[in-house]
């Protein structure tokens, strides 16, 4: 008799004519829920075996899409059983979707952060070829302009030298549909000016260089993208022996301003469409001493 539930179900969802994936995926879920019935023997007390299949998907799935992936389709086969009269009523409210968990977004330490700055110079210092101390140089920017800007790697990869104001001291950050103006520091400055001047030298054959960002080896002269930026916090890892993304560094320096300025400054300066979503953020900054 189960088979013939699960074959009608499939044939309702024909009917409303929903993807092969989620039909399939649908009555997957449906058997295996039947199948939990039989082999748990709640065949005769549905409203226990309902119980006890949640209580079984809280425990098999870690995390909370599986779950509610899982919920959605009993959700879906049960009110069909009841549509069709196949089941009584039965307690919906065990069938709520879980609450999705943020993970914690982990900062970096002061110590961390000071060999993340520093690392970049030490491979810069003991390069060996031409290649590979413009490599070190374009890194060390780039790190740096994350460290000091706390920019996301999306609007990191849009940057020209047109962007800056040297007289102001300021920089335009591209973002979807418009800009924000961040005042530059003269450290990252002063760092910025360096790599571009080395640029310049490494890459002799080029006339003019707006694009910021540019790579080497079969992408040589062409402007890195984001996978790029990826890779280079990928080997930072591992030159350091702890894990560096964009997004903790970036974080890092978002917990230093909140320290020092209210959040009302805040938002905009670091591309957040809304307060809230920064103070959302912020909440889940864990400091790792």
């Amino acid at each position: 008799m189960a088979d013939h539930y699960t074959e009608a179900f499939r044939a309702f969802l024909i009917g409303l004519n929903k993807s092969q994936h989620t039909i399939k995926q649908y009555v997957n879920d449906a058997k295996q829920f039947e199948k939990f019935l039989d082999e748990e023997s709640y065949r005769d007390s549905f409203s226990e075996g309902l119980k006890a299949y949640i209580h079984h998907l809280h425990t098999k799935y870690t995390t909370a899409n599986s779950i509610n992936r899982k919920l959605a389709a009993l959700r879906s086969y049960l009110e069909f059983l009841y549509s069709r009269k196949y089941i009584k009523v039965y307690d919906e409210t065990l069938l709520e979707s879980v609450a999705k968990q943020h993970p914690k977004l982990v900062a970096l330490t002061d110590k961390e952060l000071r060999s993340v700055l520093n690392c970049w110079h030490q491979m810069y210092s003991i390069a060996e070829t031409d290649e590979n101390a413009w490599l070190a140089m374009r890194n060390l920017a780039i790190t740096y302009t994350i460290a000091m800007l706390g920019i996301k790697p999306a609007e990191l990869v849009k940057m020209k030298w047109s962007h800056i104001n040297e007289k102001e001291m300021t920089i335009n950050i591209m973002e979807r549909l418009s800009y924000r103006t961040l005042e530059m520091p003269s450290d990252l400055l002063s760092i910025l000016l360096q790599y571009k001047k080395e640029t310049k030298i490494f890459f002799s054959q080029l006339k003019e260089i707006d694009e910021m960002w540019l790579g080497v080896g079969n992408k040589l002269g062409e402007p890195i993208t984001v996978k790029t930026v990826e890779r280079i916090f990928l080997q930072l890892s591992k030159l350091l022996d702890f894990k560096v993304t964009c997004t903790n560094l970036r974080y890092t320096v978002i917990e230093m301003y909140m320290k020092q300025q209210e959040d009302d400054d805040l938002f905009a300066k670091f591309g957040y469409a809304r307060k809230g979503v920064l103070i959302e953020r912020h909440k889940r900054l864990l400091k790792e001493e």
